[in-house]
């Protein structure tokens, strides 16, 4: 069963017509100081998705070295003047304070460190920020914020707020993949960029082959729609009007399970920009697609 309003599709795609017919007429002629610009094309398309993905490459290489006890590598990865918040340790400033905290903790045994349900948001080409749960042999607790910049094409720590929520009374041995969530995270970040590349060739079918059979799409104000079909006729029909150079901006990617990751962001194209409240991703046949996809058209562009 699917509801479409195809009043307001119809009135949209028309609308985007206009939009594009005006687009080309004017295509020659000087750029009017009050006519609107795509927003966010300062940068590419997929730019922020590939942040995510070096920032979670360098979170990960940090785990796997504090794992294999390497803490004078753990403590290079943080600037020279970063802080670390370790509740309850207290505040320590720049890597000789940092250090002193890590090195001594690594030697005195502390290992098998694991993130679960971790979460990434893309601020600039510059800064992500990440948080997780945490786990390792002698405690758990909670990363509220890890600040990852980039600094001489390195991504660094200058900030990073964790807890101890719970101190185990011995160490426990466990076996898990410390970084599951990670590469859940990467997988995904990978498939929805390959969805906005089919959008971006306009290849309506790549778009519909990333939901799954039973997926529901709500585009505000436009449609509400259930199942694969439709949903490809949808996007098939924007296509043809012509919207293109979709990006992303600002997109947080949430691993809420090891096989369930919620996206959220900014977008814009040619004809309009708006807001992506979830995508919620789920891991089907070892395959990642769209199970829910919430947007909104917030601005059309005339």
């Amino acid at each position: 069963m699917k509801h479409i309003n195809f009043f307001n599709i119809a009135f949209f795609f028309l609308m985007v017509s206009l939009s594009l017919t005006g687009l080309a007429q004017t295509s020659t002629q000087k750029q009017l100081p009050n006519q609107v610009q795509q927003r966010f094309t300062h940068h590419s398309s997929l730019a922020h998705h590939q942040v995510a993905l070096d920032v979670l490459a360098a979170s990960e290489a940090w785990i796997n070295a504090f794992n294999k006890g390497q803490a004078q590598v753990c403590v290079n990865g943080y600037q020279s003047n970063a802080m670390l918040r370790a509740k309850p340790f207290g505040v320590k400033k720049g890597k000789k304070g940092i250090g002193g905290f890590w090195i001594p903790f690594i030697k005195s045994g502390a290992t098998n460190l694991v993130y679960s349900q971790v979460s990434i948001e893309v601020i600039n080409q510059k800064t992500a920020l990440l948080s997780a749960n945490w786990r390792m042999n002698v405690g758990e607790g909670r990363i509220y914020q890890e600040k990852w910049v980039k600094e001489d094409n390195r991504w660094l720590l200058a900030y990073d707020d964790f807890e101890v929520l719970k101190k185990y009374a011995k160490p426990v041995s466990y076996t898990l993949d410390p970084v599951a969530s990670h590469k859940a995270l990467i997988q995904v970040i990978e498939a929805s960029a390959s969805w906005i590349k089919g959008f971006n060739q306009q290849n309506a079918r790549i778009c519909s082959q990333g939901y799954a059979k039973n997926a529901t799409m709500h585009a505000v104000p436009l449609a509400y729609i259930q199942h694969q079909a439709p949903i490809e006729k949808f996007w098939a029909n924007l296509i043809k009007q012509g919207a293109r150079n979709l990006i992303y901006h600002q997109p947080k990617f949430e691993a809420k399970t090891d096989n369930t990751v919620v996206l959220s962001a900014q977008w814009s194209m040619n004809i309009g920009e708006g807001r992506i409240y979830q995508e919620k991703w789920v891991k089907q046949a070892n395959n990642w697609v769209l199970n829910y996809d919430e947007f909104e058209l917030l601005k059309k562009y005339l």
